[in-house]
């Protein structure tokens, strides 16, 4: 079976894929206001990228970010869907195993590192011009 993934398209060329979670983690919401300490910090990078959904459909990367940081040791990102009502919505992964976690623990581990950053070693990414952070 072949999993279906999100694209993102740097401006070098360099593609990363993640695996789409959207139907795991279902329509559950995470509050914006957790993304506070993240901006505080200001642990946050910039980059020029497109994207693409599963279905190969563009997407407006301004209106997504990736949170990148470690749990237990290991790095992984975790792509998430901004501005849905003023909330986060996570749609994928890089992480196998995240991937194959269950609901609530992928929802625990995203929400860990947006509260606790610094020990997780945390970073959002977003595009040059995202509306996903203000």
């Amino acid at each position: 079976m072949t999993r279906k993934t999100w694209t993102l398209r740097l401006a070098n060329g360099h593609e990363d894929h993640f695996i789409d979670i959207r139907r795991k983690v279902g329509n559950r919401i995470v509050r914006a206001y957790l993304l506070d300490e993240m901006t505080a910090r200001n642990a946050i990078t910039r980059i020029k990228a497109t994207l693409r959904g599963p279905k190969k459909e563009f997407k407006d990367f301004d209106k997504f970010l990736i949170l990148s940081a470690q749990n237990s040791g290991k790095q992984y990102r975790i792509l998430a869907e901004a501005k849905v009502y003023d909330n986060l919505r996570i749609v994928a992964t890089d992480s196998e195993t995240i991937s194959e976690s269950d609901p609530q623990e992928i929802i625990s581990i995203f929400t860990g590192a947006l509260q606790d950053p610094s020990g997780h070693n945390a970073m959002l990414i977003v595009s040059e011009d995202s509306v996903a952070i203000e």
